[in-house]
């Protein structure tokens, strides 16, 4: 059977995940997870197979903890390949949204029927704020539910950048319509990646990770999530995949992560584009 993780909930300083099989020896796990800095609790449940962790977010990242838990998992298990996988949970369009969508509509129709409608400019700036209200409201009803805001919501600065230029604001204000609700389309929204692990190293052993997108050909190809990924790339400089979180992390470490248990003094990420 694959191994795997799955990130069922994350809130500030705590998450939870899934395994795929149950764990061998918790109480090891934990110690080589917890090795690092910042991470407070880890519970985990034999039933449920999964592991709640409290962690400081001021001194050690989600995505470090990720990492640690896939390769102490992939340790107990001869070092076959962990998939780690996110599944964000499907919302509604809130009603400002819906208002939005509306005035985009009749602002598009106007603009091909009557490009010369006196009321074409105002139904541009209707369709800008309207959207501008709908993504704020976005934002607040994540952060009333979840402690925090889909990455979405920064398609609003792209919008505000095009505002602040001046110009049609019908464009600017459809793809950022599209970037925050488009994905509530999808029949499924996640993401996901393999990380292959081997030991090596004689006098100084550490653990080299290759880390990789999951298989296109085995997630489902959804085009309204890969513009918004695109998108909030491009124009806000937002990376919203565990990938690319991945990257970043390893960055901020110069080269290597810490180490896992007693022997090993560094864990070594490559990635695979």
């Amino acid at each position: 059977m694959e191994l795997s993780i799955h990130i069922s909930h994350n809130l500030p300083g705590r998450v939870r995940f899934r395994f795929s099989l149950p764990l061998q020896n918790a109480e090891k796990l934990k110690l080589h997870v917890m090795e690092h800095e910042g991470i407070n609790e880890m519970f985990y449940s034999p039933v449920t197979r999964s592991m709640l962790v409290h962690f400081n977010e001021k001194v050690v990242d989600l995505q470090e903890i990720l990492i640690r838990t896939a390769l102490a998992f992939s340790l107990e298990n001869q070092l076959k390949p962990v998939h780690v996988t996110r599944k964000t949970e499907r919302q509604f369009i809130t009603p400002k949204g819906i208002v939005a969508g509306l005035s985009i509509i009749a602002s598009g129709a106007i603009t091909l029927l009557l490009p010369r409608s006196p009321f074409q400019k105002s139904l541009n700036w209707l369709s800008a704020v309207t959207t501008a209200a709908a993504v704020l409201e976005h934002a607040g009803y994540d952060y009333r539910k979840k402690g925090s805001v889909d990455p979405e919501v920064f398609s609003l600065v792209f919008l505000a950048n095009r505002t602040i230029a001046g110009g049609n604001l019908l464009f600017p204000s459809a793809l950022t319509w599209l970037a925050t609700f488009g994905r509530h389309f999808s029949p499924l929204e996640g993401e996901g990646i393999l990380l292959k692990i081997r030991k090596t190293g004689d006098k100084e052993q550490y653990y080299e990770v290759n880390v990789s997108k999951l298989d296109e050909k085995t997630r489902y190809v959804d085009l309204l999530n890969i513009f918004a990924e695109k998108f909030l790339s491009s124009e806000t400089g937002f990376d919203n995949t565990i990938f690319e979180k991945s990257k970043t992390l390893l960055k901020s470490h110069n080269t290597n992560l810490e180490g896992i248990g007693e022997k090993v003094n560094r864990i070594i990420l490559n990635f695979n584009q």
